[in-house]
């Protein structure tokens, strides 16, 4: 969804659009909109570091093969929020991901590669979404899947119409975690499965 659609939505249950425009002269419009970043940004915090992490993925350029080699993460992928998982891969001559094994995970901030492999490594880590602010463009797409974007508008509404009608409020925030207790994070890590028949029969 793009930041437009975020406030459309947001709006449309706050009964304050008119059907697909967004009219910033009405006073009491113009007063959402101010606070909507806020709103946002606490929403967008909460769904990607309790719901459903947005993933990222950091290319290291290579280094000197069976070398140790420390990254600072904070340094190198400023948006850093936390691994789960150490996910580090290298790539063999088909362009095919290899898992990197031995690599290591100090204070949550240092990557530590003993035995250092050739060519470029990507890291997949957990990320904090980028801040939406009064600058952010209407056609921005906010960096969350379609199944979370639109329980963004839900957690807004949820807090912008506190002062106008709280029992809605409430209602749109129930919604929201009833919703949100459902999201299923994605897949991480190495993924795969083998068929074994428990009776020896196949």
């Amino acid at each position: 969804m793009t930041w437009k659609e975020v406030k459309l939505a947001t709006l449309q249950k706050m009964f304050s659009a008119e059907g697909l425009t967004i009219n910033e002269a009405d006073d009491s419009v113009s007063e959402y909109i101010n606070a909507m970043p806020q709103a946002a940004n606490e929403g967008l915090q909460l769904l990607c570091t309790a719901g459903k992490y947005l993933r990222r993925c950091l290319e290291l350029e290579p280094g000197a093969v069976g070398a140790t080699r420390t990254v600072d993460l904070k340094a190198a992928a400023p948006d850093l929020y936390r691994i789960e998982q150490l996910e580090i891969y290298a790539f063999d001559e088909t362009g095919a991901p290899v898992p990197v094994r031995g690599a290591k995970l100090v204070a949550g901030r240092y990557l530590v590669l003993t035995n250092q492999p050739g060519g470029k490594l990507a890291l997949y880590y957990n990320a904090w979404p980028q801040p939406v602010t009064h600058a952010t463009a209407d056609d921005e797409e906010l960096p969350l899947d379609p199944e979370v974007a639109v329980l963004l508008p839900l957690y807004m509404a949820s807090q912008l119409y506190k002062d106008d009608d709280v029992t809605l409020a409430t209602m749109y925030r129930n919604e929201f975690e009833v919703a949100f207790s459902l999201l299923q994070r994605a897949d991480s890590g190495e993924v795969g499965g083998e068929f074994t028949c428990a009776t020896g029969w196949w």
